[in-house]
């Protein structure tokens, strides 16, 4: 649950979206576990939001799939199937290995250098174990990715998929040995890009994306 002495800065975003993060964030983190349940009394007290406002952040991340209204029982934190993986990972693997081909040639210097520093930040937080920041570094990569793939379009379809994708990979890090051959992935990924080399930046994306799908799928099926 949400510690009842965070508080929102209400000067730095409206408070809708930083209800929204706040929230995704939680979620992303474990803080609500799937299939827990969302008390609106309770988030409204925890967050000190009016209900209105609650509402409309939990319709949006309705919306991004990460929670849903169950009957007879409210709002919950949703439950990944091994089959949800399936079919977020198909998707994934499909158009975020083009988004990092693309970010050769459209990325910024700016983007590079943001790219370069989510690297070492990754490698510095596995090499600690500090989880929330392994978390964080990775998604900040993947999110350097997406932003300089130079398509609007694709980016923001990815930005969404990624929402749900917080909610598996802490699952997937999770499993004995997989953290070490994560890195060794995205490094793989890195130095391609660092290559300037498209096809070898699909092919190390695509074995990352097909490795990660596998791990999800055989965690979540032995639950």
């Amino acid at each position: 649950m949400l510690n009842s002495s965070i508080n929102i800065v209400r000067v730095a975003a409206p408070l809708r979206q930083q209800v929204i993060d706040l929230l995704r964030a939680a979620i992303a983190d474990g803080r609500y576990s799937p299939g827990e349940r969302l008390i609106e009394r309770e988030l409204c007290d925890t967050l000190q939001v009016s209900r209105p406002i609650l509402r409309e952040a939990l319709r949006q991340l309705e919306a991004e799939g990460l929670v849903r209204n169950v009957p007879q029982r409210g709002l919950e934190v949703v439950t990944l199937s091994a089959e949800d993986a399936r079919q977020i990972y198909q998707v994934r693997g499909a158009l975020e290995s083009l988004a990092a081909a693309e970010f050769i040639t459209h990325a910024s210097e700016a983007q590079w250098q943001e790219l370069a520093d989510a690297m070492a930040a990754f490698e510095a937080a596995a090499s600690e174990w500090v989880p929330s920041r392994i978390q964080s570094a990775k998604t900040r990569f993947y999110d350097t990715l997406i932003m300089g793939c130079g398509n609007p379009t694709m980016a923001q379809i990815l930005k969404a998929l990624h929402n749900r994708i917080q909610l598996l990979r802490g699952v997937s890090l999770a499993e004995p040995g997989r953290l070490p051959n994560t890195v060794r992935e995205v490094r793989a990924i890195y130095d391609a890009l660092c290559a300037r080399d498209a096809v070898r930046t699909r092919e190390a994306y695509n074995e990352h994306i097909e490795h990660a799908a596998r791990t999800t799928m055989q965690a979540l099926s032995t639950k």
